[in-house]
């Protein structure tokens, strides 16, 4: 049982690894979710502000490694260039930068949330 968890995981973290080596927009946000999670755990944020915060960034690092999935299968379905492949490759890569957004949302609301409520 722990024989086949490990394999499953080494699998995984190959699959995390090859997205890494890969994808520039995927190591720049792994990189601004861990610098925002280090900050407000070092700024003192309750247990609730940092769990959302490692939602928001989980949610966004999720949606990139799937962004690549597609992208990926695509290619090999249809390697040379179609309308609907491109449609398809946008259309997943807006789901990334509006996830990233309401991330972003959720960040700065987080930040005016703690700040407030420090100062009363």
């Amino acid at each position: 049982m722990v024989h086949v968890f490990a394999k499953s995981a080494a699998n995984a973290l190959r699959g995390i690894s090859f997205v890494w080596q890969r994808e520039r927009n995927f190591r720049i946000l792994f990189l601004v979710g861990i610098l925002v999670i280090a900050s407000v755990i070092a700024l003192g944020f309750t247990y609730m502000e940092v769990v959302s915060i490692l939602v928001s960034v989980s949610v966004v690092l999720g949606a990139e490694l799937f962004n690549t999935v597609v992208e990926e299968l695509l290619d090999v379905v249809e390697p040379h260039y179609s309308v609907h492949v491109g449609r398809i490759k946008d259309v997943t890569a807006g789901v990334v930068l509006l996830l990233s957004l309401f991330a972003g949302l959720i960040g700065i609301a987080t930040v005016i949330h703690h700040y407030t409520f420090v100062l009363r």
